[in-house]
């Protein structure tokens, strides 16, 4: 195990000085797949980053396999070719390590004209591998789809080589012609993962709508007597659907082995996708979704501002050598839309380090600490390539812009807090943002500064009195009022923030979150149609959701120790049900003889962690607006 999902024991009213930015306080920040992740994670770059740059026609080069080979020890990459927008994918490239450096070993797999594929005119797509070594064979599990990417599913081939020639059987493996919707959406499977067990064989693979379409996504599994097959049917392990607790928007593959048990990265497919978090289970119980836990949630990866657009595709591909270090072949994307592929390490054994990165490649990021705090000094150690913030007295509500890939951060999550906001110019200002939004700019300051230099701010807050000091020189003093609140980093689009110590002397207290509705459909991976958007002044922060239908859905996943639930009343509204991790808790009948603003509807006490609250309607009409969550 390389980094158990802890909750910390808060030292709620003590004001002794801590410094945040170590690894033993990463719990007490917020990490989510949209709004951002502090990360803590230990990987370190490999010196001749990338290995692979895409060229025209195949721009896109993702969705890769490292593989460590038993027999003659070199490493392999595995890259799947696409060009820009998908289609149509140009197969699977290898690469080898020799003596340190990668170089082509060549196409090991290609669509051919003439397979079950294609329509013996067009060839269709062979992408995604991985590999497993057994009783000199090399078993190989892919993804194909047809020419119009109709139908698809997943396939074998075997080697004697890892370089090939790799002998395709002439069927499929899956064909999502002949799946069943699982769960009413789930028919497409590919992005797979073989793995050897004891007495049998299993396929780990994603499962997502027809076509691949996406909107919501799934780890399954196959198991079979032979790597060949046949595999017996696909069974859901990890989604969005279920009422167990499980970040939204996150996508998987590769998975790896070590040790008796098997580990699933996943990724958010948010605007950044800089989020991680990685699952485990035993080998052998796989196939069981009661087995599956959570590992590391968040700081399990942090993006580097080389790699333009941030970790892209779907997550990193790992594998542990005969050395201890978990080696890490993963994606990028230029800013100029060009995918890269890159190498990278950390030990095994150390997943954390001190000192976090907020990485903000596509959009802003929020790095959220889990406490309330009135007057503080706090001392910041950092540097940063592009523009950011310190902020304090911040009770904003939270939540995605909207319920599906490519998230950002929601607007009203722009507002009710006070910004010290450094770079990316000569300038430092101090804004105080309304309940609405709006900035106002109560100090502006001109100072030197660099991209990518450590700088020291230093901020106290006594009452409405404050006083900014930079490099140990005070730059500003005067009033700038804000209540008690959280205390936040923001980095704007395009920034990496390297936060090398936050010492903070404060009397904190527990911290109560705001979550909006769009948090709520983004965990159920509802369909759209299911809920419409409303703008009211009945709901607190004036918007929420209303079903459109009975059994619409919506999850909110939180961590913390006390959940209540807000919406208006209004006559015509419907009832819905209420479930905290999978058992009934409230049964809830919104209607009311006259309109109602949002108030407390309901509220339970829960061990401190990870939780699931799902509201599933029993009528159209129902509000889903908001929930609000103690964390410890």
């Amino acid at each position: 195990m390389s980094g158990s999902m802890e909750i910390s024991q808060v030292e709620i009213g003590s004001s002794k000085v801590v410094d945040l930015a170590q690894a033993r306080y990463r719990d007490w920040w917020l990490h989510h797949p949209v709004l951002g992740d502090p990360s803590w994670d230990a990987f370190e770059r490999e010196p001749d980053n990338p290995i692979y740059f895409g060229a025209a026609p195949h721009e896109w080069p993702v969705n890769g396999f490292l593989f460590h080979d038993p027999v003659s020890g070199r490493w392999y990459a595995y890259i799947s070719l696409y060009p820009r927008g998908y289609w149509p994918p140009g197969g699977v490239l290898a690469l080898r390590e020799e003596t340190g450096r990668w170089q082509a070993a060549g196409i090991v797999l290609a669509p051919d004209a003439n397979s079950f594929e294609s329509d013996g005119r067009r060839c269709g797509g062979t992408v995604d591998v991985s590999l497993v070594y057994e009783a000199g064979r090399y078993h190989m599990v892919y993804g194909w789809c047809d020419p119009d990417n109709r139908r698809g599913g997943l396939a074998y081939a075997w080697a004697e080589s890892p370089e090939g020639p790799f002998h395709r059987a002439p069927t499929p493996l899956h064909d999502d012609a002949h799946q069943p919707a699982l769960l009413g959406r789930y028919v497409r499977a590919y992005a797979s993962t073989l793995v050897r067990r004891e007495c049998d064989w299993m396929i780990l693979h994603m499962m997502s709508t027809p076509r691949n379409a996406g909107g919501t996504w799934a780890l399954a599994c196959m198991t079979a007597a032979r790597p060949e097959g046949p595999y017996s049917a696909p069974r859901l392990l990890l989604m969005p659907q279920s009422d167990r607790f499980h970040p939204p928007l996150a996508e998987f593959y590769p998975q790896f082995v070590h040790d008796g048990y098997v580990y699933a990265p996943a990724t958010s497919v948010a605007l950044n996708r800089s989020f991680q978090v990685m699952y485990w289970a035993p080998v052998e119980q796989a196939h069981l979704p009661d087995v599956w836990e959570i590992d590391q949630y968040g700081s399990v990866w942090h993006s580097e501002p080389a790699e333009g657009q941030g970790l892209w595709g779907q997550t990193f591909s790992g594998q542990i050598g005969s050395d201890g270090w978990l080696r890490a072949f993963y994606p990028c994307k230029t800013r100029d839309d060009v995918g890269t592929i890159h190498m990278a390490r950390r030990p095994w054994s150390e997943a954390y380090r001190d000192g976090f990165v907020l990485a903000a490649p596509n959009g802003p990021a929020l790095a959220i600490l889990k406490r309330t705090v009135g007057d503080f000094q706090a001392r910041i150690v950092a540097r940063a390539n592009g523009g950011w913030a310190f902020c304090w007295g911040c009770h904003e509500p939270l939540g995605p812009s909207h319920p599906f890939a490519d998230a950002s951060l929601h607007p009203l999550t722009h507002s009710r807090r006070l910004e010290w906001r450094r770079g990316p110019a000569a300038s430092a200002s101090l804004v105080a943002l309304d309940e609405y939004g709006g900035a106002h700019l109560l100090a502006n300051t001109m100072t030197d500064w660099a991209p990518g230099r450590t700088e020291q701010i230093e901020i106290e807050r006594t009452g409405d009195l404050v006083h900014i000091a930079l490099e140990g020189r005070l730059i500003w003093q005067g009033v700038a009022p804000a209540q008690a609140g959280r205390i936040e980093l923001l980095a704007e689009a395009g920034t990496t923030l390297n936060v090398e110590q936050l010492e903070l002397s404060a009397e904190a207290q527990a911290d109560r979150q705001c979550w909006l509705s769009t948090e709520a459909l983004a965990g159920a991976a509802e369909e759209p149609e299911a809920w419409t958007l409303v703008e009211d002044e009945h709901f607190r922060f004036g918007i929420g959701h209303l079903s459109a239908r009975p059994g619409a859905r919506a999850k909110w996943n939180f961590i913390g120790s006390r959940v209540s639930l807000y919406a208006p009343k209004a006559p015509g509204f419907g009832r819905c049900e209420v479930r905290i991790n999978g058992q009934w808790a409230a049964t809830l009948d919104f209607a009311s003889p006259v309109r109602r603003r949002s108030g407390l509807i309901w509220s339970c006490d829960l061990p401190h962690g990870s939780h699931a609250l799902v509201m599933q309607a029993q009528e159209a009409n129902v509000p889903c607006e908001m929930i609000e969550v103690e964390s410890m």
